[in-house]
């Protein structure tokens, strides 16, 4: 039974129910998944979901929960559907028993560690892994001890799963530290963060019945409500203390939202596996006869596609990606094909992705592939053709350096309109942030009229000219550098087709599709190259 957890005052998730018909159809014969939908407010076990603006979709088999997704994340929640109903089908088959099943913990909200996520991982297993964001300040940073403090981290029993130094924003800062925004010298330390760049953690402790209860110690108040002095923890020095060395935040609530907005890419899986990212290339031949059955064949095994591009490599581009090859006999065949049409290269994920694709590839030439018919490289020979039709990383160094070459690092400019920006921002930014860009820059501008002629100048002379030019000035837009690796096609699939209509049929998940009116309120604008 899958259970869109909704509030009274937005009603049920409307962005899933065309997501949740395909799953219907293609389970009908099973007749064994349901959906429904509950309103918090009314029912007492619900109340952790209440006040939150953030859809929350729940898995449940003979009333036991077993796995949770926040937010309108249509890959993971078909993933998870996946996993559960065949999981269902070995049972029913006798293949496999029914683990014991522990109810998903919801830990109160006074809890002490701080931005933590407390759903089960493992949903079959009693322990609870909890994840909080940590920040070291830019004196540790600048002074060189971050090494020094994560090692003290990991003496006191916790595990750093991700770090990342970086130059925080105000807006980071002032939503990280809210708790204090009320202490006289807020404003200064808000400059004394921006001052140099922090290091940013996500922090984890597994425990069987609590949270991380060392980190909570720190934060004891005593009976008066003042608080204690800092309990100190082995390897730290009289004056020092891990809540003096990092920060960290007291809200259960913003957990998912706080890993998102710091770790857009960080995803917290049901069982910790050693998730790699790794290229595919699916050359021109095949791509043109058996595009459909090849991307098939890639989810089947498991693979998610994290990004992808459709390209016309030039002579130049093949020549520096295959700079190791070019002295082989089959170099000019090579490149003939890979310059003979469009090319989709591919990041794809999944745990071990670089030995498991490769492994599924089979040997490089063509003689020796067919002879492992099982191999990719056989399966998907072009008659005719003399080179193998895909490509895969050799090792996650190589993975590293090949993805950077397709899927460089870049930055994009991004507007919300005034119409989306008053009535849609923090919908808006929660996607962006959910989509794994990183937000460089940020400001809130009414621009002027000259600035919005100057902005859409290649539109003067055009009928909706005056119309546009008058839209974009009625109030403030959000004015954004956003960075991720294709950073310009990824936020273009994000905000979607132009047309909202257009949008909601192709891409009901974009931006545009969800908070756009029309064609000229398209809520968002972007770069196009």
């Amino acid at each position: 039974l899958v259970i869109d957890v909704y509030q009274s005052w937005c009603g049920p998730c409307k962005a899933v129910l065309n997501l949740f018909r395909k799953l219907m159809n293609d389970f009908s014969e099973d007749n064994i998944l349901q959906f429904a939908v509950a309103e918090a407010d009314s029912i007492e076990t619900l109340k952790p979901f209440r006040r939150s603006c953030e859809p929350v979709f729940l898995f449940s088999i003979h009333g036991k929960i077993l796995a949770l997704v926040k937010g309108v994340n249509a890959p993971l929640i078909t993933k998870t559907v996946i996993e559960l109903v065949q999981e269902e089908r070995e049972i029913a088959a006798g293949v496999k028993e029914r683990a014991e099943v522990t109810q998903t913990r919801y830990l109160p909200i006074n809890v002490y560690f701080y931005y933590t996520y407390t759903v089960s991982l493992n949903v079959y297993d009693k322990e609870v892994l909890t994840y909080s964001v940590g920040i070291i300040k830019p004196d540790d940073v600048l002074s060189g001890r971050v090494e020094e403090i994560k090692k003290k981290i990991k003496n006191a029993g916790f595990d750093i799963k991700a770090a990342e130094e970086r130059m925080l924003t105000e807006e980071q800062i002032r939503v990280f530290y809210a708790r204090n925004k009320d202490e006289p010298d807020f404003d200064a330390f808000v400059q004394f963060m921006m001052s140099g760049p922090c290091h940013v953690l996500i922090i984890t402790k597994k425990e069987a019945t609590d949270a991380i209860p060392q980190w909570k110690e720190l934060h004891k108040t005593s009976e008066s409500g003042e608080p204690e002095e800092p309990v100190k923890l082995p390897g730290l020095t009289e004056t020092e203390s891990l809540v003096n060395l990092c920060d960290v935040q007291d809200s259960v609530e913003d957990a998912s939202r706080q890993l998102a907005f710091f770790f857009p890419n960080f995803h917290i899986n049901k069982v910790e596996q050693d998730v790699e990212r790794t290229l595919a290339i699916i050359r021109p031949s095949l791509l043109k006869e058996r595009r459909d059955s090849i991307m098939q064949r890639i989810k089947n095994d498991g693979f998610q596609i994290a990004m992808q591009k459709e390209i016309i490599l030039s002579e130049e581009q093949v020549r520096t990606f295959y700079k190791e090859h070019v002295d082989q006999d089959y170099f000019p065949a090579l490149l003939e094909q890979m310059t003979s049409g469009p090319t989709l290269v591919l990041a794809l994920t999944r745990e071990n992705a670089v030995s498991h694709w490769r492994d599924l590839l089979g040997p490089k030439t063509l003689e020796e592939a067919k002879e492992n018919p099982e191999s990719l490289r056989a399966q998907y020979a072009i008659e005719n053709v003399p080179i193998n039709q895909l490509h895969g990383s050799s090792t996650p160094s190589d993975a590293q350096k090949e993805l950077e070459f397709f899927f460089p690092k870049e930055q994009t400019f991004a507007l919300i309109k005034p119409d989306a920006a008053k009535t849609h921002k923090d919908e808006i930014m929660k996607k962006v942030k959910e989509a794994g860009f990183s937000i460089s820059k940020v400001k809130e501008q009414a621009l002027t009229r000259e600035m919005a002629e100057q902005f859409y100048k290649d539109h003067k002379g055009k009928p909706f000219f005056e119309q546009l030019v008058n839209y974009m000035t009625q109030g403030p837009s959000v004015i954004m550098v956003l960075s991720k690796e294709n950073a310009v096609e990824e936020w273009r699939q994000l905000m979607g087709p132009t047309d909202p209509e257009e949008a909601k049929k192709t891409c009901p998940e974009s931006i545009r599709a969800q908070f756009a009116h029309d064609i000229l309120s398209n809520a968002v604008h972007g770069s196009s190259n």
